[in-house]
């Protein structure tokens, strides 16, 4: 049962890049294989095609991994498939990744600019990270399947979830310790009859009906009773779980109750203050614009524009019939405006990711290469 959702940290640039650049190659594939025709398209075409899946899958399974703190575990989902973690005794501790006192983790695929599934910690323990983005520090949390590294956007809620999912846990540990010493036999103890007691009313009823087949009527009513039963356990296991919280949390709203009293006494008796209006006048952004989705759109813009020339480029050549020939020539410049469009897309989305101080000079370096190649093939 899911406690609180914890937000991975994610570098939206880094998860991309790579995706970014098989999708192109595959493109470029299968646009050459179409191009040039003969024996090589079929299997140009299906290449880029398979290329162009694993873009895909690459990076959609980043882009939908998230995970939940769960009563005395974590729970892993991504798209297709899920992982659960048991929470195991031991301490929770952070890992700093730069500094001088840095520790190194090495994940088995680096080049995928993120990490998900089994690394090694300074070189001799064996990890899980969970890492999409390049995280200053990680929490390493003891579970059954060993340590798991977790780069959080928020490392404070995660240390919080962990904590709450450690007291409702040791809460059911509590209850369960209770009723074993209470029924130090079991409950199966509770269920055994009496040997001076005679079978009840129920118990005589069940083994009637237990001796003769169903009715629909009847089966149908033996399932509501069932279904009954096995709701009022999930609502008594729900309550427990809610007292425990709500228990875990009094002490420290209680805490929180006076300094906030406190705190807001002179804010209702005071005016609208000058710096209060000033904010009030100054633009704020949108919510949707976040730092990771404004540095996407303006990795895709820029990207555009080797595209967009290569486009123009072709629609110039072609109004013009400059490529009907079948001599060596027109095949080469028709090769160069077809790859030069993706390949240099993709160069400014290395770029962006690594060099974003070049973007602007290959962007406009391709631009003009692009625009050079078309008037070289017009008559």
């Amino acid at each position: 049962m899911p406690i609180a959702r914890v937000v991975l940290a994610r570098d939206i640039r880094r998860i991309l890049a790579l995706p970014l650049l098989l999708g192109l190659i595959g493109l470029s594939a299968a646009g050459a294989g179409l191009l040039l025709g003969g024996m090589a398209e079929p299997a140009a075409v299906v290449a880029g095609a398979i290329v162009i899946a694993a873009a895909i899958l690459l990076a959609f399974v980043p882009l939908s991994l998230r995970m939940e703190v769960e009563v005395g575990g974590l729970g892993l989902h991504w798209l297709g498939g899920s992982r659960h973690f048991h929470l195991a005794r031991g301490p929770v501790t952070r890992v700093a990744l730069t500094g001088s006192s840095a520790g190194s983790i090495r994940s088995r695929f680096p080049v995928l600019g993120w990490s998900f599934g089994r690394a090694v910690l300074r070189g001799e323990e064996r990890i899980i990270l969970v890492r999409l983005a390049r995280t200053p520090n990680v929490i390493v949390v003891p579970t059954d399947a060993g340590r798991v590294a977790i780069a959080a956007a928020s490392e404070t809620d995660l240390l919080e979830a962990l904590g709450a999912a450690a007291r409702v846990q040791q809460r059911l540990d509590e209850v369960g310790g209770r009723v074993l010493a209470a029924f130090p036999e079991g409950l199966a103890a509770l269920e055994a009859p009496s040997p001076s007691a005679g079978p009840t009313e129920e118990e005589r009823q069940a083994e009637e009906a237990a001796a003769r087949f169903l009715t629909g009527i009847e089966r149908a009513q033996l399932e509501a009773r069932l279904a009954a039963a096995r709701e009022a356990a999930l609502l008594a296991a729900e309550a427990e779980r809610q007292a425990a919280l709500e228990a875990a949390a009094a002490g420290g709203e209680a805490a929180a109750t006076w300094p906030t009293a406190v705190a807001r006494a002179p804010a209702a008796s005071t005016g609208p203050s000058l710096a209060r209006e000033r904010r009030a006048a100054t633009w704020s952004r949108p919510a949707w614009a976040t730092d990771a989705r404004v540095r996407t759109l303006g990795t895709i813009s820029w990207a555009l524009v080797p595209l967009g020339a290569s486009v123009a480029a072709w629609g110039v050549t072609e109004a013009n019939q400059a490529l009907l020939s079948d001599g060596t020539w027109a095949r080469l410049v028709a090769l160069g405006l077809t790859l030069g469009g993706p390949a240099a897309a993709l160069a400014v989305v290395a770029a962006r990711a690594w060099w974003p101080r070049l973007t602007s000079l290959i962007a406009v370096g391709a631009l003009a290469s692009l625009l050079l190649t078309a008037r070289a093939a017009l008559p």
